[in-house]
Order: C-alpha cells, then structure tokens, then sequence
C-alpha cells in the first residue's frame, strides 16, 4: 500500500492519525532533538539568568528630553485644538443670536 491509499483510508476512516515517512524526529533523530533542544534550552535560560541590562545615563537623558518634548508638543496640541474648537463654538452661538434677532 503506497502513501496515498494509507492517507485516503485515515480520512475516510475519519482519524487522520498517519505521518508521512520524512519528519522532524525522524530526519534528526529522535534522541539528538530532545538533546539538541533541551541543551539550547538550558543555554538560553542560564544565559539570560545572569544578564543585567545596564543603559547609560546619556541614552537615559536622551530619552527623558524626547518624553519633554513630546509631551509639551502634545499639550500645546491640546491648547491649540481647544482655543480653535473654542473659537468655532463662538461664531456658531454668535451666528445663531444674530440670525434669530433678524440681522
């Protein structure tokens, strides 16, 4: 029985629990995976354990000058947005007085 007849008879069947012949633990090996992955595993994590992250005290200031600056562009954004808002909802109130007193 060819490949195809066992995948078409797992189908109907309504299991489909058949792998091909050519998978990742077969190609590798069984054991070297489960070593391969467990020892990169254990790298990482001892690795990363004893990593401390030290950011100088120039990229620090750096970064606290960009957080000034972006939140006064915002807050004037704000101000502007409110007095040009503000602006509009005068004339319109303005408008509406003066066509309901006849001018």
């Amino acid at each position: 029985m060819n490949r195809k007849t066992q995948l078409a008879e797992a189908v109907q069947l309504g299991s489909v629990t058949g792998q091909q012949d050519t998978s990742v633990g077969k190609a590798l090996g069984g054991k070297a995976a489960v070593v391969m992955a467990v020892t990169s595993a254990t790298a990482l994590s001892s690795g990363m354990a004893n990593a401390a992250i030290v950011v100088p005290p120039e990229m620090l200031e750096v970064f606290v000058d960009l957080a000034t600056a972006f939140g006064t562009l915002m807050a004037a954004g704000a101000v502007l947005f409110g007095v040009i808002r503000g602006g509009v909802a005068l004339f319109k109130i303005a408008g509406r007085i003066f066509s309901a007193a006849g001018a």
